[in-house]
């Protein structure tokens, strides 16, 4: 894990550098999150939602999911309730909050240099964590559309395709369910042979719009695939504020890292990194290091 955190610092100097030498300065990898930039999803900090308000009736006609625990806990989805496996994930989540806060920002990618990274597990425990939020209504959107997983990691029967209601075709209230009273899944269980096309189309935009204004969501997470084995995650960066890149202590290579760092800092701002796989001197396991 040091051999990794040093080469990604070392990395983020050597970029630092070639910035400053730059004709037109950037900012550093580093530095992106406190550089606000026009997004789609951006918008004041998070509001309360009244009972009884229009945005609060219809968060509470979508159906409400039945976890299965035991799935749950052998997916390593640990963060429902809170309790001592919860608390690196509660820890990401109060520093996602407030970055995101800070820069008004509502929409969230998640993604990492290649698969097996834990990135769709992160997505999952950070959207519960958040569901604790009784201040918060958030949205996790399954978008690794080749190869959706969410549903499975929640123990939940297989959804349908999620491209009807990209397209257009189904109302979100048709697709969605919920998790508690503010925690919304859109989720996929029909795998897609062609995602590019659907994440670039300007029907995805507007839907993801509509959803947006009408059900008036704190935070949008959107699992996405891993940057470096296709297009489809670039496809889709250009429609959030922000993306967390996930890296595994035990098997991301830095100059993978460093590549996705580049390609998801063109598209969007880069929130943070978080470290998954860190094994402690003693042999203890944390589920993830945030450097968010």
């Amino acid at each position: 894990m040091e051999k990794l955190q040093a080469a990604i610092e070392i990395a983020r100097r050597k970029r630092g550098q070639a910035d400053k030498s730059a004709a037109v300065p950037a900012a550093p990898a580093e530095q992106v999150a406190d550089t606000p930039a026009p997004a789609p999803g951006r918008a004041p900090a998070p509001s309360r939602k009244q009972p009884g308000s229009a945005q609060d009736r219809l968060w509470r006609q979508l159906p409400e999911a039945p976890l299965d625990r035991a799935r749950l806990i052998h997916e390593r989805i640990l963060s429902q309730s809170a309790s001592l496996e919860s608390t690196p994930f509660d820890v990401l989540r109060t520093k996602v909050l407030y970055q995101m806060r800070q820069n008004g920002w509502r929409r969230l990618a998640i993604t990492s240099p290649l698969p097996q990274s834990g990135k769709s597990t992160t997505a999952v425990n950070l959207a519960l964590a958040l569901g604790r939020q009784p201040e918060l209504h958030s949205m996790l959107f399954d978008f690794d559309l080749r190869a959706p997983t969410v549903a499975n990691k929640l123990g939940l029967p297989t959804p349908p395709s999620i491209a009807p209601l990209l397209r257009g075709e189904r109302a979100f209230a048709d697709h969605a369910c919920r998790v508690g009273d503010n925690l919304s899944l859109a989720l996929s269980g029909v795998p897609d042979t062609d995602p590019t096309r659907l994440l670039m189309a300007d029907a995805t935009r507007e839907t993801l719009a509509r959803v947006q204004q009408d059900y008036q969501p704190d935070i949008m997470i959107f699992d996405l695939p891993s940057i470096l084995i296709g297009d489809d995650a670039r496809a889709f960066l250009q429609h959030v504020d922000c993306a967390l890149i996930l890296a595994r202590a035990d098997q991301t290579r830095y100059g993978d890292f460093d590549s996705c760092e580049r390609e998801v800092g063109e598209y969007t701002n880069v929130l943070g990194v978080v470290l998954n796989g860190y094994r402690h001197s003693e042999g203890m396991v944390d589920a993830v290091e945030s450097g968010a």
